[in-house]
């Protein structure tokens, strides 16, 4: 039923791009639907058909950016991110995924952490913002100001296991011992794998 109702749809966005192959929704709705379905290919084909349509449409330059990197092609991913901020140098959304970027892929980690600065005065309140934020400062040895960062972050994502180890480990750096074995070991509870399980595995290994 569900099959069939998604197929039904594909039909009609792609009836309406016959109709007006200048109307961008249709285009979108496609690579959402070619998303679900993990048929990544033709995702990838739509949003850069939308980018060939109007080539200043900073969200398929995000959606591109963010299906690579999912794929692990980090070049690819970095160049979509850099394309848009090309068009729109303050757009926080894309200025957040390419300091995640950078700074997780041996890049910049000084222009990481501009980027991610420029971002959080665009979107103080944007939690990913904040985690960002807070393991760059991390990354720089900065662990009070990223504890600042990563618990705020935290409060408003209380279940990203994710931030709770980037928490734990600033903790820990920061001689905080018991917060970073709570911080870690709850993350281990909400995910027994997430990206960095292994690292937080091991630092309460150390802790002990």
């Amino acid at each position: 039923m569900v099959s069939e109702k998604i197929a039904q749809a594909k039909a009609s966005f792609e009836k309406a791009i016959e109709i007006n192959s200048e109307i961008l929704f249709p285009y979108i709705a496609l690579a959402r639907v070619y998303l679900r379905e993990k048929d990544t290919d033709s995702a990838i084909s739509k949003y850069q058909e939308v980018l060939t349509k109007r080539p200043s449409y900073l969200p398929a330059y995000m959606s591109l950016g963010t299906i690579y990197q999912q794929m692990g092609n980090i070049k690819e991913a970095e160049s979509y991110y850099r394309e848009a901020l090309e068009i729109r140098k303050d757009f926080a959304p894309v200025a957040n995924n390419l300091a995640w970027l950078l700074a997780e892929h041996g890049g910049n980690i000084d222009e990481a952490l501009g980027l991610v600065q420029m971002a959080k005065e665009k979107m103080p309140k944007d939690p990913s913002i904040m985690d960002t934020l807070g393991w760059i400062y991390y990354k720089k040895g900065l662990y009070r100001s990223a504890i600042v960062e990563l618990q705020e972050s935290h409060e408003n994502m209380p279940t990203n296991p994710v931030v709770l180890y980037h928490l734990g480990m600033a903790y820990l750096k920061n001689n905080q011992k018991e917060q970073a074995k709570a911080a870690l070991e709850k993350a281990l509870e909400l995910d027994k794998e997430f990206p960095g399980y292994k690292e937080a595995r091991q630092a309460l290994k150390d802790i002990r």
